[in-house]
């Protein structure tokens, strides 16, 4: 039991220094001097509790962020019939435009796709050129939303995929 009264004395010595002095005002677990330390520690950690959030927060941002909705490996596959083997954002450029909100993505396998993937794009993608893939779908005012996409939002995809490169484009958005 006094090993669940030191738990919580630190976790909330870690949120709130007020709580630690109340608790431990109550238990009497700690030395003055020690309760002392820790109450001018405390608001220091609520600092770097802080600046961890913050940092997180514009870590994952790009991921997270609405614009980067149709580089989700899931909504590729939903969009395309195609699943793509793994692959990060290398390039964004964002429209100029406040009318169009079509965003373009260069992007980098991780590795070298299998030649059943490019079997794949054969049956789904559109090749106008020897080793060059392409897929377009446009939805909204009467044409029906891929899977997974909003009806009430008009939208544009396009990919173009060179067989035998490591980056690929995407181009996509929503007005």
């Amino acid at each position: 039991m006094k090993a669940l009264k030191y738990v919580a004395l630190f976790i909330s010595w870690l949120t709130i220094s007020p709580l630690l002095l109340i608790l431990d005002g109550h238990w009497k677990l700690l030395p003055k001097w020690l309760r002392i330390l820790l109450f001018f520690l405390s608001p220091l950690m609520l600092i770097v509790f802080a600046a961890a959030i913050i940092i997180c927060y514009f870590y994952y941002y790009d991921y997270y962020y609405p614009q980067h909705h149709f580089v989700r490996p899931k909504v590729v596959k939903n969009i395309t019939g195609v699943a793509f083997p793994k692959y990060k954002v290398v390039e964004y450029w964002p429209s100029k435009s406040r009318w169009d909100r079509s965003d373009s993505f260069t992007l980098e396998f991780i590795e070298m796709p299998s030649e059943e993937f490019y079997k794949e794009l054969d049956t789904h993608f559109d090749s106008f050129e020897p080793g060059i893939y392409s897929f377009s779908a446009i939805w909204g005012n009467g044409i029906e939303a891929p899977k997974g996409e909003l009806e009430k939002y008009d939208g544009t995809f396009r990919v173009k995929i060179e067989k035998g490169s490591k980056t690929f484009w995407i181009q996509a958005g929503t007005w």
